[in-house]
């Protein structure tokens, strides 16, 4: 279940301070529910005093996307804010002079459906641990917003089957070749609202905020390759035949011989192994876990600013056989930064990193240096009809 964090309505509130305007026309949404809002004198400590001491019927409603104007309210936010409304053409902010949280309600407030795409991207890039699936070419998803509708009632239906629930919302946005999709499943949950009461005394309400699972799916139409992060194990099969069968077509297209095994460990082991990087780019292994074949089965995991130079020193790294690697992590650190990227990789289809910054470039080395396969490794690869593979669909195609 995701952590959603506390939100601090004081804080927030405080940054409308001689910009009310942009709050009011926000709340005036709910006005016709919420009969004790005074839009005619409305001003910060009014709509305080009204989250504080109200019981209209639509005060959930209205904080719940009160609470998702607030998600947006970071750097990142910002950043999906600008290029959501950017593919549709909408200036929101010709001058780039309005905070995040003026922003962010702004768009909230005139245009839904970009706000909308921006909170699906946001909460995209939390999405981490992927596994990794091949199909046997690159195929396109014709008619993306038609396409995401048919998954939506597909999910609804397999979802009644296997948890007794059909409440889904499928959202979907495309960037270049690939076509990302956001499966929220609305079990509802908790957040906290922070206000201050009397006094100094802290005022705590838990609000509905959001849908406690979101699963990921990210499609590249030239590869063929999905990355699927689904909250509960069981369930990723279900998403993984359902999205294949609904938006390509064929329920078996991630099933060939070797589709789930993209990751490949072994080459580890090998003599010539080395993570090479373009200029301006480094990268360690921290972190490997391997099995010896020799008496008593023992395990190592071995932790170090480079492991491999460390399995070098130790006359370790000879006696590894690829076989054997249970598990890697690697430390990649491009230009201004200094902590790294961190990125796991585990078993046959598992690869573990946040996707906020460089996601692609990740992809790309890892590739490089053969621990992920791509296509042209597949024993089943099919050749792809290069006319048919041209992709057809707008740019911000979106569906709610």
């Amino acid at each position: 279940m995701p952590k959603h964090r506390s939100f601090n309505a004081d804080r927030f509130l405080d940054k409308f301070d001689g910009l009310e305007h942009y709050l009011r026309d926000f709340v005036a949404i709910w006005k016709e529910r919420n009969p004790s809002l005074n839009l005619e004198e409305f001003s910060i400590e009014a709509f305080r005093q009204w989250m504080l001491n109200s019981n209209d019927e639509g005060k959930d409603d209205l904080l719940e996307a009160l609470y998702q104007v607030y998600d947006l309210c970071t750097e990142r936010g910002y950043q999906h804010l600008q290029a959501a409304s950017q593919d549709v053409g909408y200036v929101p902010d010709p001058d780039n002079i309005l905070p995040v949280e003026c922003l962010s309600i702004l768009v909230r407030t005139h245009r839904k459906l970009v706000f909308q795409n921006a909170y699906d991207r946001n909460n995209f890039i939390r999405a981490e641990r992927f596994s990794i699936y091949q199909g046997a070419c690159g195929k396109p998803i014709n008619d993306l917003k038609l396409v995401t509708r048919k998954f939506k009632r597909r999910l609804a239906r397999v979802f009644k089957q296997i948890k007794n629930s059909d409440r889904v919302l499928v959202r979907s946005y495309q960037e270049g070749e690939r076509i990302n999709f956001v499966v929220y499943h609305e079990k509802r949950v908790k957040a906290t609202l922070l206000l201050r009461g009397p006094v100094t005394r802290l005022k705590v309400r838990p609000v509905i905020y959001r849908p406690a699972q979101q699963d990921y799916i990210s499609y590249h139409s030239e590869s063929g390759r999905v990355e699927i992060e689904a909250g509960i194990a069981s369930e990723e099969e279900k998403l993984r035949t359902t999205f294949a069968e609904v938006c390509l077509g064929d329920a078996t297209f991630f099933e060939g011989s070797n589709s789930a095994d993209r990751v490949c460990l072994e080459v580890i082991a090998e003599p010539d192994f080395e993570l090479r990087c373009p200029e301006g780019v480094t990268a360690k292994i921290v972190s490997l876990r391997f099995d010896l074949q020799q008496k008593q089965n023992p395990h190592f995991a071995v932790r170090s600013q480079d492991v491999l130079d460390t399995l070098q020193r130790n006359q370790l790294r000879v006696k590894i056989s690829g076989t054997d690697i249970m598990g890697v992590v690697i430390k990649i650190f491009f230009p201004g930064d200094k902590r790294g990227k961190r990125i796991e990789l585990s078993g046959t289809k598992s690869v573990s990193f946040n996707r906020a910054t460089h996601a692609d470039e990740v992809v790309n080395l890892i590739t490089e240096w053969g621990l992920l396969l791509g296509s042209e490794d597949r024993e089943d690869i099919v050749e792809p009809d290069l006319e048919a593979s041209a992709f057809v669909g707008s740019t911000a195609a979106f569906t709610s």
